[in-house]
């Protein structure tokens, strides 16, 4: 009798911990390798339209892979080297490929852009007399 196993793809659709997988992810915000993939597909465990993982450190998503229609990209100007928006997280990314998929879907390949933060500033802006 010859036992199934599913092969890799199936464990990494799901989200598994980046250490499991061959390619090890990092979160950009707080250095932490404990993130969680979940992967663009489908079929399978998930129905995602965009890639992206969440970091179980600092709770924060970041994308790899966003989906966009040919409308959005009409409306949005998106292209390579431009900026991407997120305005529900409040963060920006950089677009790094863009890539036509079928009839009517484009992939925007992402980087974060993370600010270095300056310990030597104050972390708020001071008004007035010193």
């Amino acid at each position: 009798m010859v036992e199934h196993t599913d092969g890799p793809d199936a464990d990494s659709r799901e989200g598994r911990s980046s250490n499991d997988s061959p390619r090890t992810r990092q979160c950009p915000w707080c250095r932490s390798r404990d993130v969680r993939l979940t992967q663009r597909g489908f079929t399978g465990p998930t129905d995602e339209r965009d890639q992206y993982f969440l970091c179980n450190n600092c709770k924060r998503l970041t994308y790899e892979i966003i989906s966009r229609s040919t409308r959005d990209m009409r409306l949005g100007q998106y292209r390579t080297g431009g900026t991407y928006r997120d305005t529900v997280r409040q963060t920006k990314y950089d677009i790094t490929r863009v890539l036509k998929v079928g009839s009517n879907e484009y992939l925007l390949y992402v980087k974060p852009i993370v600010r270095a933060t300056d310990n030597t500033r104050p972390g708020f802006l001071r008004r007035g007399r010193y």
